[in-house]
């Protein structure tokens, strides 16, 4: 039986180099934990595998208006099914 390899978030983020390269010379992936529960995975890369390159410091996962001073949620993210979900972030 393989048993996986698994992190704490604080651990992922903390130790992130040494974790990458544990997987990329292992060859197996890293479960990341948050709050006791699989959040993400870093796994090596399989050769053929398409990768895309992201200029993170460019990425607003929600943006603050200088004029309110508070997040605007992307209109994508407000759906009928998420009613009220996100009221509480403004």
């Amino acid at each position: 039986m393989m048993t996986a390899t698994t992190a704490t978030a604080a651990e992922a983020r903390a130790h992130f180099a040494r974790i990458a390269t544990h997987v990329c010379e292992s060859g197996k992936p890293v479960t990341v934990m948050r709050n006791s529960k699989p959040w993400v995975t870093i796994s090596p890369i399989v050769e053929d595998s398409p990768v895309t390159s992201v200029d993170w410091s460019k990425v607003d996962m929600a943006r603050i208006d200088p004029d309110l001073g508070y997040a605007v949620l992307p209109a994508e993210w407000d759906s009928p099914e998420d009613e009220g979900l996100y009221d509480d972030l403004v």
